[in-house]
Protein backbone atom coordinates (compact mmCIF):
# COMPACT_ATOMS: atom_id res chain seq x y z
CA UNK A 1 0.00 0.00 0.00
CA UNK A 2 1.53 3.30 -0.94
CA UNK A 3 0.32 6.17 1.15
CA UNK A 4 1.13 9.94 0.29
CA UNK A 5 2.17 12.36 2.83
CA UNK A 6 1.21 16.34 2.14
CA UNK A 7 4.08 18.45 3.84
CA UNK A 8 1.62 21.36 3.73
CA UNK A 9 0.95 23.02 6.76
CA UNK A 10 -2.02 24.86 7.05
CA UNK A 11 -2.49 28.41 8.15
CA UNK A 12 -3.47 29.25 11.67
CA UNK A 13 -6.29 30.95 12.44
CA UNK A 14 -5.67 34.74 12.34
CA UNK A 15 -7.01 35.64 15.57
CA UNK A 16 -3.88 37.32 16.71
CA UNK A 17 -3.50 40.67 17.64
CA UNK A 18 -0.67 43.09 16.39
CA UNK A 19 0.61 44.45 19.89
CA UNK A 20 -0.55 48.45 20.10
CA UNK A 21 1.22 50.83 18.09
CA UNK A 22 3.37 53.81 19.86
CA UNK A 23 1.63 56.91 19.62
CA UNK A 24 5.26 58.62 19.60
CA UNK A 25 8.75 57.53 20.15
CA UNK A 26 9.68 60.29 22.69
CA UNK A 27 11.02 58.60 25.78
CA UNK A 28 10.15 55.03 24.76
CA UNK A 29 12.86 51.95 24.34
CA UNK A 30 13.76 51.00 20.89
CA UNK A 31 15.05 47.84 20.90
CA UNK A 32 17.47 47.20 18.21
CA UNK A 33 17.90 43.40 17.48
CA UNK A 34 20.66 42.06 15.15
CA UNK A 35 20.71 38.52 13.46
CA UNK A 36 24.26 38.95 13.34
CA UNK A 37 24.61 39.23 9.57
CA UNK A 38 26.96 41.74 7.69
CA UNK A 39 25.75 45.23 7.55
CA UNK A 40 23.04 43.93 10.10
CA UNK A 41 24.42 46.25 12.79
CA UNK A 42 25.29 49.09 10.86
CA UNK A 43 21.69 48.83 9.37
CA UNK A 44 20.25 49.36 12.72
CA UNK A 45 22.28 52.18 13.38
CA UNK A 46 21.69 53.85 10.65
CA UNK A 47 18.06 53.33 11.09
CA UNK A 48 18.05 54.66 14.87
CA UNK A 49 19.33 58.02 13.33
CA UNK A 50 16.79 58.60 10.87
CA UNK A 51 14.35 57.82 13.52
CA UNK A 52 15.73 60.43 15.73
CA UNK A 53 13.49 63.14 14.12
CA UNK A 54 10.50 61.64 15.48
CA UNK A 55 11.39 62.30 19.49
CA UNK A 56 14.18 61.19 22.05
CA UNK A 57 14.24 57.65 22.62
CA UNK A 58 16.41 55.16 24.44
CA UNK A 59 18.16 52.38 22.17
CA UNK A 60 18.40 48.82 23.58
CA UNK A 61 21.18 46.59 21.85
CA UNK A 62 20.33 42.66 21.69
CA UNK A 63 20.60 39.91 18.99
CA UNK A 64 18.31 36.48 17.73
CA UNK A 65 19.52 33.73 15.57
CA UNK A 66 19.31 34.28 12.31
CA UNK A 67 17.91 30.32 11.48
CA UNK A 68 14.85 29.23 14.14
CA UNK A 69 12.39 30.66 16.24
CA UNK A 70 13.59 31.93 19.63
CA UNK A 71 12.77 30.40 23.05
CA UNK A 72 11.38 33.23 25.45
CA UNK A 73 14.10 33.25 27.94
CA UNK A 74 16.60 33.54 24.73
CA UNK A 75 15.06 36.93 24.27
CA UNK A 76 16.31 38.55 27.76
CA UNK A 77 14.90 41.51 28.60
CA UNK A 78 13.36 42.43 25.33
CA UNK A 79 10.04 43.55 27.10
CA UNK A 80 12.22 46.76 28.28
CA UNK A 81 11.22 47.53 24.76
CA UNK A 82 8.38 49.57 23.88
CA UNK A 83 8.97 48.46 20.34
CA UNK A 84 11.50 45.92 18.38
CA UNK A 85 13.62 46.61 14.92
CA UNK A 86 14.64 42.83 13.77
CA UNK A 87 17.56 43.20 11.02
CA UNK A 88 18.01 41.84 8.46
CA UNK A 89 16.35 39.04 6.08
CA UNK A 90 18.03 39.21 2.73
CA UNK A 91 18.14 35.48 2.59
CA UNK A 92 14.96 32.57 2.80
CA UNK A 93 16.35 30.76 6.08
CA UNK A 94 16.62 34.78 7.97
CA UNK A 95 13.51 36.09 6.29
CA UNK A 96 11.46 33.06 7.17
CA UNK A 97 12.84 32.81 11.32
CA UNK A 98 12.78 36.82 11.28
CA UNK A 99 9.49 37.24 10.77
CA UNK A 100 8.65 34.23 12.93
CA UNK A 101 10.65 35.85 15.91
CA UNK A 102 8.84 39.35 14.63
CA UNK A 103 5.15 37.89 15.53
CA UNK A 104 6.37 35.84 18.56
CA UNK A 105 7.52 39.72 19.79
CA UNK A 106 3.92 41.06 19.14
CA UNK A 107 2.31 38.22 20.31
CA UNK A 108 4.34 39.24 23.77
CA UNK A 109 2.43 42.19 22.91
CA UNK A 110 6.07 43.92 21.77
CA UNK A 111 5.41 45.88 18.52
CA UNK A 112 8.28 44.12 16.53
CA UNK A 113 9.27 45.46 12.76
CA UNK A 114 11.36 43.00 10.43
CA UNK A 115 13.69 44.61 8.14
CA UNK A 116 13.94 42.15 5.16
CA UNK A 117 14.23 42.26 0.57
CA UNK A 118 12.15 41.74 -1.97
CA UNK A 119 13.60 38.46 -3.06
CA UNK A 120 12.09 37.05 0.01
CA UNK A 121 8.65 38.54 0.28
CA UNK A 122 6.95 35.58 -0.44
CA UNK A 123 8.62 33.28 2.25
CA UNK A 124 7.71 36.37 4.62
CA UNK A 125 3.98 36.48 3.51
CA UNK A 126 3.95 32.61 3.61
CA UNK A 127 5.22 32.52 7.04
CA UNK A 128 2.98 35.27 8.26
CA UNK A 129 0.03 33.21 7.18
CA UNK A 130 1.58 30.08 8.89
CA UNK A 131 1.85 31.47 12.11
CA UNK A 132 -1.15 33.50 12.59
CA UNK A 133 -0.44 36.88 12.28
CA UNK A 134 -1.45 37.90 8.35
CA UNK A 135 -1.37 41.37 8.95
CA UNK A 136 1.81 42.33 10.64
CA UNK A 137 4.08 44.45 8.12
CA UNK A 138 7.44 44.60 7.50
CA UNK A 139 10.30 47.14 5.79
CA UNK A 140 10.74 46.08 2.40
CA UNK A 141 14.41 47.86 1.18
CA UNK A 142 16.04 46.91 -1.64
CA UNK A 143 18.47 43.87 -1.70
CA UNK A 144 21.46 43.38 -0.80
CA UNK A 145 22.13 44.29 2.47
CA UNK A 146 25.16 42.33 3.49
CA UNK A 147 27.54 43.24 0.31
CA UNK A 148 26.72 47.12 -0.17
CA UNK A 149 28.50 50.36 0.49
CA UNK A 150 27.55 52.99 3.38
CA UNK A 151 25.61 55.10 0.90
CA UNK A 152 23.49 52.26 -0.16
CA UNK A 153 23.18 51.33 3.45
CA UNK A 154 21.99 54.55 4.44
CA UNK A 155 19.47 54.51 1.42
CA UNK A 156 18.01 51.02 2.75
CA UNK A 157 17.92 52.85 6.43
CA UNK A 158 16.24 55.61 5.41
CA UNK A 159 13.40 53.18 3.32
CA UNK A 160 12.99 50.83 6.84
CA UNK A 161 12.96 54.06 8.52
CA UNK A 162 9.81 55.13 6.74
CA UNK A 163 8.04 52.15 7.03
CA UNK A 164 8.88 51.95 10.60
CA UNK A 165 6.69 55.07 11.03
CA UNK A 166 3.44 53.96 9.14
CA UNK A 167 3.78 50.49 10.61
CA UNK A 168 4.30 51.10 14.21
CA UNK A 169 3.60 54.57 15.16
CA UNK A 170 -0.63 54.79 15.70
CA UNK A 171 -1.77 57.49 13.36
CA UNK A 172 -3.40 59.78 15.72
CA UNK A 173 -7.01 61.24 14.12
CA UNK A 174 -6.74 65.36 13.27
CA UNK A 175 -9.80 65.67 15.68
CA UNK A 176 -8.24 63.98 18.43
CA UNK A 177 -5.20 65.62 18.34
CA UNK A 178 -6.67 69.42 18.20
Amino acid sequence: MLRILDPVQEALPSNNALAPRLTSLSGKVVGLYSNGKLNADRLLEMVAEELKADGEFTIKKGSYAPERLMNDAEWGDVNACDVVILTNGDCGACSSSGIANAIALEKRGVPALLISTPPFTEAVRTMTRLNGMPDIEWAIVEHPIGSVGEPELRERAKAAADKFRTAMLARIPQAAAA
